[in-house]
């Protein structure tokens, strides 16, 4: 019987050792601080293989069997790793940073790339996943809009989420603000101008990218309220930009392209916004300046600012000086070169 406590006692030293040695004594391979990335739709397998091949830790059983017996399940979070630490440190660390939340600025005037950034970089998305998640009507005939208006659920302000959130529960959320923010007062005004909400926001998002100058908001939206009531193409420039994919001076030739989206060739408003436009454009649209205008252009003092007119020769000579002092730009820059 003392024979076999002493073995008893001496495996117990041995385990025990060993514990110490892999939780105290094993520590991480990065030799300056690292971002630990834990993504919430991991396997087990997938959570073990990244902390092995990254960090080069590991435990018997797994890391992922361990995290669950301190009281971790699996879910995104994310925390910086001090260098060389042992594996008892990292579980510290985790259960520290279990349950985060994170706050998610939207800016107005972004539109899928930078939202498709934003929900890679705070909730660890996949591309493919943020993809697929759009391109499925189901998801947005479920939150009340389609693959084209999903912008209309978005009013750009500052939101705090679980770092654990799922794809529809982020624009659930985002819905439910939208509603929030179109109270009574704002459909009133939506009925008293014909205008459906995602017909006003698909509005507000070309005035949006008319201008930078929020105070001349109202009298862009209501040069192209004028235009849709008389049944004038819109002739939007940011819409050609929209379709062309990246800024930069419009040209006769954009005019041609074959889509939905070219208020050129087609009649009305575009079938989508072509950004998240801000509160501000939103309730512009609804607070339009009445006026004669029908047609505006940047001034050629490139303040920002836009000179309206009511006739279309008076149009012709404000664009002409405008399109003149761009090409005095581009001949000054060309000569630089």
């Amino acid at each position: 019987m003392k024979r076999i406590s002493k073995l008893i006692g001496l495996l117990a030293l041995i385990i025990g050792l060993v514990l110490f040695l892999l939780l105290f004594v094993q520590s991480s391979s990065n030799d300056r601080h690292r971002e630990v990335i834990i993504k919430k739709h991991w396997s087990s397998d997938a959570y073990d293989d990244y902390l092995n091949q990254t960090f080069e830790i590991g435990l018997p059983l797994g890391m992922a069997y361990w995290s669950e017996k301190i009281g971790f399940k699996m879910q995104t979070s994310r925390f910086v790793l001090p260098p060389h630490t042992s594996v008892w440190n990292y579980f510290k660390l985790l259960r520290k940073n279990r349950n985060q939340t994170v706050n998610v600025i939207i800016p107005p005037g972004i539109f899928y790339k930078e939202i498709e950034r934003i929900l890679i970089k705070q909730f660890a998305f996949e591309m493919e996943e943020i993809r697929d998640f759009f391109m499925d009507s189901d998801n947005w005939n479920e939150l009340g809009t389609d693959t084209k208006n999903w912008a209309s659920l978005v009013i750009p302000n500052t939101y705090n989420f679980s770092r654990n959130t799922d794809l529809f529960s982020f624009f659930e959320r985002l819905a439910s603000e939208k509603s929030l923010f179109w109270n009574a007062d704002r459909k009133r005004k939506l009925r008293k101008q014909k205008l459906t909400l995602q017909e006003s926001v698909a509005l507000a998002s070309i005035v949006q990218k008319e201008s930078l100058k929020t105070d001349e908001y109202e009298t862009i939206a209501g040069v192209y309220l004028n235009r849709l009531r008389i049944n004038m193409f819109l002739g939007a420039d940011p819409t050609l930009v929209f379709i062309r994919g990246k800024g930069g001076r419009v040209y006769n030739k954009d005019m041609n392209q074959e889509s939905p989206y070219n208020t050129y060739r087609n009649k009305g408003l575009p079938p989508g916004p072509i950004c998240i436009p801000s509160k501000e454009a939103i309730d512009a649209v609804l607070n339009y300046t009445e006026h004669p205008y029908l047609y505006f252009c940047a001034k050629s003092d490139l303040s920002g600012y836009h000179v309206f007119a009511r006739h279309y020769r008076d149009h012709l000579t404000n664009a002409r000086l405008f399109q003149r002092k761009l090409n005095e730009l581009e001949r000054k820059r060309n000569v630089k070169r």
